[in-house]
């Protein structure tokens, strides 16, 4: 028997649960304060709750740790980051040009923080001069810096000059990082950006990684140690180092993955309810939705998780002005140091008196708190209202056996303050409270045409704030089990991703081939065991770029995939009531006119209105499949699916890279024509 650790830092608390690696049950947890203030950060509690867990299940017991981690957004929005020596290489005639876009003046972190750069600008029309770079070096590290990016136009294709600079800097105990590692994209200023933020953050990075892994190894822990990625996947350690900017949104990716697990999710949203903050993520045909991560406001050329954050949530307090209820939150019972009145003892509310305070320096001078009868201050929020209100049921988090009662008690004291009743104030508190997560859930839904969508509520308040939105937008609202810690689960359940990009003016065989070859790479360096690890290349013609993201799950000892049961034909054909083949590591399902491919899992990759075709015949199948509308001729897509990995082509030259990826020695491999629906 082995058990997957799974750490979740959250803005209150970090949360740890052991998984048995063989039944997925949950069989430990932990929680401890989040350390905010402590020497190593938030990385103490993480060492402190995966120690706890390990005495309950045995340290020597346990096959993996994976945690999600707020370091590398913290580290932006404190300005907690290092001087950057930002390398930019550039050929005649366009030095200006390449000098303007790698120079990087003025990039905003967050509000009122920037980054702190030292612009090093190299001709390299004759090559690249390694005593001038180290020269140049010399001088930028007498600045101060403690990291080094470097940007070349066309490093994709070429990234020796790149390297090199890398390479040079590390000689000299700088961290360093090139813009072709992080992207393939050719937009030499997003690549600049991309890197100089991340090597902003290489050496808080490189510390968290050292006291993490030590902390694990002094609990006598053996086991591979994880961190979440932004964009849903898992890195190991190393990973982290090199590129930590990758692990920005960490944290809302891994509630959106641990949602995922609690059971089949076609189109929804999910809405994590904390303390403090709510994220809000859609998806669709059973997989989130990504987009390209923003810093400030400059968009980056990683893509993660599209998560939504709005200001309130279950410890969100209610504010008054005039006697009449203004709004909740942002600020939160957590972060000014009160107890909830809902989770307080009912005795203690009757002889309650109202204050109206602010709860820390800057804050409004408009928040209704009680001072009880023992002289402490107890918080009237969001969760006080839904259990006054009885939208919080037995079993959620938000719930206990006193907490409607006592939350009563308080909203009439507030309410004989307000001139009201304490039912209208709760309602009051429950519409302000939801109003702009309604609203976000609105825009996705709508935006991305999600059909019959249902909400998926998690996070602590999942059954009060979070059900709530589901009954005022008359959607279908489910709280899973365990939805306080699922971030933990998502964590403890998490595959190695790996991601690359590439920008290209022409679709060959070629670009298809090195993308999954470098994608595959990357996932089996980060810890992903070989043979579990699946390819799916993504054309995006209207962007002039494809995508190859490869996934794996981490070879441990037992080799047991918790919450990834590999799904059968039989299975399949049961739940869809269709025909189904094997097609490489994927499944199709044939039913009224549609081709649905699957994973190995029974996760949808695809559904396609079209037809299998042969290599022979793929040329018949496509002008058979084109449409002609006037001056717009529209081509269908071409699906090729061979061993572990699936290519999608959409470009004018798709027939030809087909038909040049086709393996005459795979049996199982399939083209499926047509378009998706």
């Amino acid at each position: 028997m082995g058990f997957r650790v799974g750490v979740d830092v959250g803005g209150t608390f970090t949360k740890a649960v052991a998984i048995d690696s063989a039944t997925g049950m949950l069989v430990a947890r932990s929680v401890v304060a989040t350390t905010h203030t402590a020497d190593a950060g938030v990385a103490a509690g993480v060492v402190e709750c995966v120690a706890a867990v390990a005495k309950e299940v045995g340290a020597d017991q346990i096959e993996l740790v994976t945690h999600s981690t707020t370091q590398a957004v913290n580290a932006l929005l404190e300005g907690d980051v290092a001087r950057v020596g930002v390398f930019g290489l550039g050929r005649k005639p366009d030095l200006v040009k390449v000098k303007r876009r790698t120079s990087l003046a003025g990039v905003e972190l967050s509000q009122g923080k920037a980054l702190q750069a030292s612009p090093v600008f190299l001709d390299v029309t004759d090559g690249l001069d390694e005593d001038l770079l180290r020269a140049e070096l010399k001088r930028v590290i007498a600045d101060g810096i403690g990291a080094v990016s470097v940007a070349e136009a066309f490093s994709p294709d070429d990234d020796r000059n790149e390297q090199t600079v890398v390479r040079i800097a590390r000689e000299a105990g700088l961290p360093a990082c090139a813009s072709n590692e992080l992207s393939g994209l050719y937009g030499l200023e997003l690549r600049a950006v991309t890197a100089a933020v991340n090597a902003s953050i290489l050496p808080i990075a490189v510390r968290t990684a050292g006291y993490v892994e030590q902390g694990v190894r002094d609990a006598d822990i053996a086991a591979h140690v994880m961190v979440m990625r932004g964009d849903g996947g898992a890195t190991d350690l190393n990973g982290f180092r090199e590129a930590p900017v990758r692990t920005l949104y960490s944290g809302p990716a891994a509630s959106v993955a641990g949602a995922l697990r609690s059971g089949a999710i076609t189109d929804g949203v999910i809405v994590e309810v904390g303390g403090t903050s709510t994220n809000v993520a859609a998806v669709r045909d059973g997989r989130p939705l990504m987009s390209y991560v923003t810093v400030a406001s400059h968009t980056t050329a990683l893509r993660a998780v599209d998560v939504r954050v709005v200001g309130v949530a279950g410890g969100s307090m209610l504010r008054v002005r005039k006697r009449r209820v203004h709004a909740v939150g942002p600020r939160s019972a957590h972060i000014a140091g009160l107890l909830y009145a809902c989770f307080t003892d009912p005795g203690l509310l009757d002889s309650a008196s109202v204050e109206i305070i602010a709860p820390r320096a800057g804050d409004a001078a408009d928040h209704l708190v009680l001072r009880l009868a023992d002289g402490s201050r107890a918080a009237i929020t969001v969760t006080c209202a839904a259990n006054a209100l009885g939208i919080a049921l037995p079993g959620d988090h938000a719930w206990t056996p006193t907490s409607r009662q006592a939350a009563t008690i308080a909203l009439d004291i507030a309410a004989r303050y307000c001139g009201l009743d304490g039912v209208e104030v709760a309602k009051r508190i429950m519409t302000a409270a939801s109003d702009a997560v309604c609203e976000l859930v609105h825009a996705l839904v709508s935006s991305q045409k999600l059909r019959s969508p249902t909400i998926v509520a998690v996070g602590g308040a999942a059954g009060a704030l979070g059900r709530h939105v589901g009954e005022r937008m008359g959607l279908t609202c489910t709280v899973p089990d365990d939805a306080e810690i699922i971030s933990s689960i998502g964590d403890a359940l998490s595959m190695v991703r790996a991601e690359r990009e590439r920008t290209v003016s022409v679709l060959t065989a070629e670009v298809v081939r090195q993308l999954c070859d470098d994608a595959e790479n990357e996932a089996l360096a980060a810890g992903a065991a070989p043979g579990t690890v699946e390819v799916r290349v993504e054309e995006m013609p209207e962007r002039g770029t494809v995508r190859a993201i490869a996934t794996g799950t981490v070879g441990l000892r037992t080799g047991a995939l918790p919450g990834q049961i590999l799904v059968t034909a039989d299975q399949l054909a049961h739940l869809h009531d269709a025909e189904v083949r094997q097609a490489g590591a994927f499944w199709l399902v044939a039913r009224r006119g549609l081709i649905a491919i699957f994973d190995r899992f029974g996760d949808p990759v695809a559904t396609v209105k079209g037809e299998r075709s042969s290599v022979g015949e793929l040329d018949a199948t496509v002008e058979r499949l084109t449409r002609y509308r006037g001056p717009v001729t529209l081509r269908p897509t071409i699906w090729l699916i061979s061993a572990g990995r699936i290519a999608e082509l959409a470009s004018g030259d798709m027939i030809d890279a087909a038909t040049a990826l086709h393996d005459p020695d795979d049996p199982s491999e399939v083209l499926v024509v047509g378009r998706k629906t």
